[in-house]
């Protein structure tokens, strides 16, 4: 989509490229293994000799607390053995490669910080330059967080005082509180499952990182500033988790709970406008799908674990039962919906195609994890290309709340990557295959939406945001062609406006938490609002009053950055979000 010509910093802009994060990946895999399978570091127990030796390339005693050569040297004074787990000195370079990419992002907000750039629907029509959001070659609107100003706020890197400052007691009741919320941040395992093996009373103990993880998040939405000041030590224990949970004997649980653990740090890192790190994240839990085959479940082709991947799909172990096969199912979709989330949010290429051969994906869509009937409900024998039969339009049988949030994901990246293809100068040829594409998005999304209007009672929260994707997905798909065709300006205008219904429909205070995705959804409805009530504005004879549809259009803003503010209160992207908007809305 164009880019803006202002003042205000350029922003990365939506990008219609699938399979670069993917190529990478493959690349990576080819060059790390010179055998046809996946397998991970496990230390050597043959290596005695301490860190300092093995570095130095010399001869170690092996000598216990100090050997002889660091007792001797003047310059490696910490004497330290890898066997006995991460050292203090890896540990430190661990947290010190984090602050330096910290840094990086923080030096470098042109290249790494995020956007939803949405084409300006009114370019040509007259704007004044000296307005950043709206210039002639298009709009704006930036994620990075400003000065934020309601409320004292802890800083994540911050010293604190080490984690186990909080009463157990304490935090169990914060961990039950985070759980009733955790589908909101992508928690895809059934969470009374969850309980009952935390607790040792059932099944096989959670993870390591996954514990520490899930603590992290019960610290961080606490909503107290005494129990938030040790919030940094949870995060540094989790990261330092998070760097060994595959090395080792792995058990049965260790590769879902470490997907199940990035998920979750992806999402608490983006929350906090750390998209950098939120996206590293991202991409090593695609990675971890990918190469354990949960891409494949149930897949009808014979020849699925044969390709380059082939034996990494071989990695899982058969699940014990039905509700490890659907957490496996679920977190599938849970990445994918993610990934495709905010790859498509801040333009950047998605980790996941399609089209490559050994990426389709056969894995049946999810069943919803914590229904009380979920056992009773049946999976398909088989199944082969999910994706690619759900976009040709064909009939499946993805009816679950899980799956049709996974497919109006794929609906607003879809709209969103192909709308950014536009160009005016495009060829004959060229814009055949794009209309063509065009208008096969365009059913997909109206025959979504008559889907969605018949669907059972699910949770008002999740529709919400079901609702709002399929409805961006239309503002995306119809924003190149606002100002030449009347009727994408309308549909776009109707879109924004059925968020807005959908707003009242629900008891959005109620909601307490909700994805974070919605702070770029609901920035996205507002921008269409402000947009069209600046070309009211324009086209008004001077002098006359507000009309009714000016007054609609300005309830309806302050509507939505009403529920951003309801929101941002405890969400710093919401929070940065909603700064921007209100900029935007001021400056008309």
């Amino acid at each position: 989509m164009p880019s803006r010509a202002s003042s205000t910093p350029p922003q990365i802009r939506l990008q219609s490229i699938y399979a670069g994060s993917w190529a990478i990946f493959l690349l990576n895999f080819m060059a790390q293994e010179n055998t046809s399978s996946i397998s991970f570091d496990i230390p050597s127990q043959k290596a005695k000799a301490c860190v300092n030796c093995r570095r130095r390339k010399i001869k170690c005693d092996a000598v216990r607390p100090k050997c002889g050569q660091c007792r001797r040297s003047i310059g490696f004074q910490d004497c330290e053995y890898a066997e006995q787990g991460p050292t203090r000195t890896e540990i430190l370079e661990e947290q010190i490669s984090i602050l330096e990419a910290r840094i990086e992002e923080l030096e470098k907000p042109m290249d790494l910080r995020s956007a939803l750039v949405l084409q300006n629907p009114y370019t040509g029509e007259g704007h004044s330059a000296s307005r950043p959001a709206f210039s002639r070659s298009g709009s704006s609107l930036h994620l990075q967080s400003p000065q934020l100003s309601s409320g004292p706020s802890t800083s994540l890197t911050a010293s604190a005082p080490f984690s186990e400052g909080i009463p157990p007691a304490d935090l169990h009741a914060l961990i039950q509180s985070f759980l009733q919320h955790s589908s909101q941040f992508g928690f895809f395992l059934n969470v009374h499952n969850f309980q009952e093996a935390a607790a040792g009373r059932n099944g096989i103990r959670p993870t390591a990182v996954l514990l520490d993880v899930v603590n992290l998040w019960a610290v961080h939405l606490s909503g107290s500033n005494d129990l938030r000041v040790y919030e940094a030590s949870y995060l540094s224990r989790a990261l330092r988790t998070s760097v060994d949970a595959l090395s080792g004997t792995h058990r049965h649980n260790t590769i879902l709970h470490t997907i199940q653990a990035e998920v979750l740090l992806s999402h608490y890192f983006l929350r906090n406008t750390r998209f950098l790190e939120g996206k590293y994240h991202i991409s090593a839990a695609v990675s971890l799908v990918i190469s354990s085959g949960l891409h494949r479940i149930r897949s009808a082709d014979s020849y699925a674990a044969r390709g380059l991947l082939g034996p990494a799909f071989r990695r899982l172990p058969p699940p014990r039962d039905a509700l490890e096969e659907n957490e496996r199912i679920n977190g599938f979709w849970t990445v994918l919906t993610m990934n495709n989330c905010w790859t498509t949010a801040d333009g950047s290429p998605s980790n996941l195609s399609y089209t490559v051969p050994d990426a389709r994906i056969d894995t049946p869509w999810p069943l919803d994890i914590d229904d009380a009937d979920l056992l009773e409900q049946m999976l398909p024998d088989c199944g082969i290309g999910t994706v690619t039969t759900f976009l040709a339009g064909l009939p499946d049988n993805g009816r679950s709340m899980s799956a049709l949030h996974a497919k109006a994901a794929i609906l607003f990246e879809q709209a969103s990557r192909l709308a950014a293809q536009y160009r005016s100068d495009m060829t004959t040829e060229q814009l055949t295959q794009f209309y063509g594409s065009f208008n096969s998005i365009d059913t997909l999304i109206e025959d979504f939406k008559i889907r969605l209007s018949t669907v059972g009672s699910y949770s008002p929260r999740e529709m919400f945001v079901i609702h709002s994707l399929v409805h961006v997905a239309r503002i995306q798909l119809h924003n190149p062609f606002v100002v030449e065709m009347d009727v994408s300006r309308l549909r776009v205008l109707d879109s924004a406006r059925l968020i807005v219904a959908s707003l009242a429909q629900v008891q959005v205070n109620e909601f307490v938490y909700i994805d974070p995705i919605m702070g770029t959804l609901l920035m996205a409805t507002s921008q269409v609002f402000v947009a069209e009530l600046g070309r009211s504005k324009r086209h008004r004879p001077s002098r006359s009053s507000v009309s009714p549809e000016e007054r609609s259009l300005i309830s309806s803003i302050e509507t939505v950055l009403a529920v951003m503010t309801l929101f941002g209160s405890d969400c710093r992207l919401m929070q940065s979000q909603l700064i921007a908007m209100r900029r935007l809305y001021q400056e008309l």
